[in-house]
């Protein structure tokens, strides 16, 4: 549910914007989606100790439904913007609810095979969504686009009925839902999202600044209020989960530019058309989809080498397409994409896992649910310095081979660098998984 109406969206938000003359605010329509659907993996934890994984479920769901219909009814841009909200609110909420029951209904030796299959559903996806978004409109309409997205959360919530009806709240419903903390993450994140649109880049980056600063203050406080909202081992170094956590952010953070700027680029500079250009930004998620289908049959022992394995892979692909996007024949391009892909595929499920199973007692929910808040957190921080980055070297000017060149070095050359942080923090990860813990420690680190 939650990939179709991803890729259903952005097939059909230029004919959103085209029909309701409202061109400024496409990015935007992403942006506020980012933003509460962040929001909806924080709240998950806490939803689902007052009223349990079927009652939030059920919530959620039912926010996704309203969403989509606000959206197809949407008589301006304003409520199309409130509906991609809603929908973000409620898919954030149900993607952190699935990390955190693959722990309480698998197995953990099974949990790379569940992390291969939700991996083959992005893969279905690639192809489904934008073909289901791009057939309705041409057909009926962009609105019946957003009629389709508000019917497919209707088999999630009748087999969550079903099947979770004999999982119980947690019996602390006398928690409060930490109102301060989720507005303080929310205005965090709109400001990090928003440093590309606020004129010139030195006041990007200290909006983007200003945004880090206010997450580290969510987090400080997070520590010493309950309900949590992060691990309370979290961003301290020492601990597996909080190296773990760390690692998921790094990976995403390097990331970005490929599915900003890589269609752009190939478009206005390498002359491709858009289809061509979007199958060409969609090699990196289906070389990831397939590896991840494949990486659970990975023997026990390679589990280590492939989270080892994957930054090293992204910081080659990241460098091959520095190296290549400008010039260097399309196929070496797609060779380095590839490898992006393959970085992702090959680590993300082994971390995952480890990750949930060392966390701490009493906090499992707030570490399932900090897996997709912290993807999210760092494919929005990357995204921002992207854009920041992008117009300084004149990516919004009429490009030419200096300007791309230029702009290759600084995203792809400047991913490369973090990927290489993430190969360090990958080292340190296995390095704490392997090392006994102390007495006492396990939770207070």
């Amino acid at each position: 549910m939650h990939a179709m109406i991803w890729y259903m969206a952005s097939t059909v938000m230029p004919s959103v914007v085209a029909e309701l003359g409202a061109a400024a605010f496409i990015s935007w329509a992403t942006s506020v989606y980012l933003v509460t659907m962040i929001l909806g993996a924080v709240a998950m934890a806490p939803a689902k100790a007052r009223v349990g994984a079927r009652g939030a479920m059920l919530a959620a769901g039912v926010t996704v439904m309203l969403g989509s219909a606000v959206a197809a009814l949407a008589p301006s841009v304003f409520l199309v913007l409130v509906g991609r909200a809603l929908q973000g609110l409620g898919e954030g909420m149900l993607v952190g609810l699935s990390y955190a029951l693959v722990r309480e209904l698998f197995h953990n030796d099974l949990v790379p095979k569940v992390f291969g299959i939700q991996a083959a559903t992005w893969g279905l996806s690639i192809f489904l969504g934008p073909l289901a978004g791009g057939w309705l409109t041409e057909v009926f309409s962009w609105r019946a686009a957003f009629v389709a997205s508000a019917l497919l959360p209707v088999p999630l919530l009748a087999l969550g009925w079903h099947i979770l009806r004999h999982q119980k709240p947690n019996h602390a419903p006398a928690k409060a839902v930490p109102w301060l903390r989720l507005l303080l993450l929310t205005a965090a994140v709109m400001a990090i999202t928003a440093a590309d649109r606020v004129g010139a880049p030195t006041l990007g980056f200290a909006t983007v600044l200003l945004g880090v600063a206010l997450i580290l203050v969510v987090l400080a406080m997070d520590r010493h209020q309950t309900p949590h909202l992060f691990p309370t081992v979290f961003p301290r170094m020492g601990h597996p989960v909080s190296l773990g956590l760390w690692l998921i952010l790094l990976m995403p953070l390097a990331q970005a530019p490929v599915y900003v700027y890589l269609p752009y680029i190939l478009q206005m500079h390498r002359d491709l058309s858009p289809t061509l250009a979007g199958y060409f930004g969609a090699a990196h998620a289906m070389a990831w989809s397939v590896t991840a289908m494949l990486a659970p049959a990975l023997p026990l022992r390679w589990h280590s080498r492939a989270i080892q394995l994957g930054p090293v892979l992204l910081t080659l692909g990241l460098a091959g397409i520095a190296m290549t996007i400008a010039a260097q024949p399309l196929a070496w391009l797609v060779a380095a994409l590839v490898l992006v892909g393959i970085a992702f595929g090959i680590c993300n499920m082994f971390i995952n896992q480890r990750v949930m199973a060392h966390a701490q007692r009493g906090q499992e929910d707030e570490t399932s649910g900090a897996i997709p808040t912290l993807q999210g957190l760092g494919g929005a921080i990357s995204a921002a310095l992207a854009g920041l980055a992008g117009n300084a070297v004149g990516l919004d000017r009429p490009l030419t081979a200096q300007i791309v060149d230029q702009a290759a070095l600084t995203m792809y050359g400047g991913g490369a660098v973090i990927a290489l942080l993430s190969v360090w923090m990958a080292r340190r990860f296995l390095r704490a998984l392997a090392t006994p813990p102390k007495n006492g420690s396990a939770g207070g680190q």
